[in-house]
């Protein structure tokens, strides 16, 4: 059978077609606080004080996160939270867990398919449940 026949490739669903306050606008804004902070941390970058990828990563990383905490202790967006502010950093938008990802949506490591119990919990509230953690017996089975 040709491609014609199977009818035309699906196309990728869209944050808000899985999460509906995953608005655009809201991923936008929270875009456009990454991209600066890491424009600004490639803009410190001391190459020739031995500054690297690595270090400048790290970087941009601390900045990202202290912008999206600025933005949410601000209160001027109140669709945005910290549920984790350790290195493995987790940010709500209206109740929805959201992390840092760097690779290919449709390939996720096991790693980055790993949730903590907070926020495993956080996503079962935010699709109107108890959240697996109240639930007895319930687990994450993700890793």
């Amino acid at each position: 059978m040709s491609d014609s026949e199977h009818g035309p490739p699906a196309l990728p669903r869209l944050p808000w077609e899985f999460r509906p306050s995953l608005t655009e606008e809201r991923l936008r804004f929270c875009a456009r606080l990454l991209a600066n902070a890491r424009r600004d941390a490639v803009a410190l970058a001391a190459y020739e004080m031995g500054d690297d990828g690595w270090s400048v990563g790290c970087r941009a990383y601390a900045f990202g996160k202290q912008r999206l905490k600025r933005a949410a202790t601000s209160r001027l967006h109140g669709w945005l939270q910290v549920l984790d502010d350790s290195h493995h950093f987790v940010f709500l938008i209206d109740q929805v867990p959201v992390r840092f990802y760097r690779g290919f949506a449709e390939e996720p490591t096991a790693r980055t398919l790993r949730r903590q119990e907070a926020e495993a919990q956080q996503l079962g509230l935010a699709a109107g449940g108890r959240g697996p953690a109240a639930r007895p017996g319930a687990r994450d089975r993700r890793g």
